[in-house]
């Protein structure tokens, strides 16, 4: 007769698969990239078309190429001058888990104006949810619904080096269910935080590149290692030389 499976048995040979399955982490995905890898910015939708906007091969934060705007108020929109790149992330609706992570190169460092340096707001609505903000070397990081300031850098945006930009974001209108947590040249500088990403029911947006109010002043931006991904690992450029 064949021998019967005790319940025990057949327990115990369960409960090993899942401990085996559950040691193994979730693998992780890129979603998007917008590094300018292809030597153009068409992994960017509407792009601005401008001599002003130009793909580069130095400096370069990680591969071989990255985005130079040579900003001025020719650029003027308002009160402000923009030259900016947007992209769509699929995963911002409700309840979606994303990181993002970009690379910033100035040369020089910007006029004491206002400048912001990416930034997620809501379609339709048009309003921000959350950005970094700059004047001179002094970086901060607020969230908008509402309006808290979660990090300011003093004297950390030094002109004439990479520095790289990573947010962890959970999107929800609920402000016991969103969260961000932020890092800053690999430094974590917001722990995870429980508030409201999403102000509506509009999915979020991410732009980035020359927004400050305008000035007579020409600055330049060099973008790099734009990507959207499931784990922080992937959104985290090379470690710098």
């Amino acid at each position: 007769m064949p021998m019967s499976t005790s319940p025990t048995r057949m327990g115990f040979g369960l409960l090993s698969i899942v401990l085996l399955l559950t040691a193994f982490p979730v693998s992780a995905e890129v979603i998007w990239r917008g590094d300018f890898e292809t030597g153009t910015t068409e992994q960017w939708s509407g792009a601005p078309k401008s001599d002003s906007v130009k793909v580069v091969k130095d400096p370069v934060r990680a591969g071989k190429y990255a985005l130079r705007i040579d900003g001025t108020n020719a650029a003027k929109k308002g009160s402000h001058d923009r030259i900016e790149l947007q992209h769509q992330p699929k995963g911002t609706a409700e309840g979606t888990e994303r990181y993002f992570g970009w690379s910033v190169y100035l040369p020089k460092k910007f006029t004491n104006s206002s400048h912001t340096l990416g930034y997620f707001e809501s379609r339709n609505s048009w309003r921000q949810l959350m950005a970094f903000e700059a004047q001179g070397e002094d970086i901060k990081f607020s969230t908008r619904v509402p309006y808290a300031l979660h990090w300011t850098g003093k004297g950390k945006l030094t002109p004439g080096r990479w520095h790289d930009f990573a947010v962890h974001v959970l999107w929800s209108r609920d402000p016991a269910k969103g969260l961000v947590e932020v890092w800053f040249d690999g430094e974590k500088v917001v722990p995870l935080t429980k508030t409201a990403t999403l102000r509506d029911e509009n999915v979020a947006f991410f732009q980035i590149g020359l927004f400050r109010e305008t000035s007579d002043v020409p600055e330049t931006v060099l973008l790099d290692h734009v990507v959207e991904a499931t784990t922080l690992e992937e959104v985290t450029p090379p470690k710098l030389r």
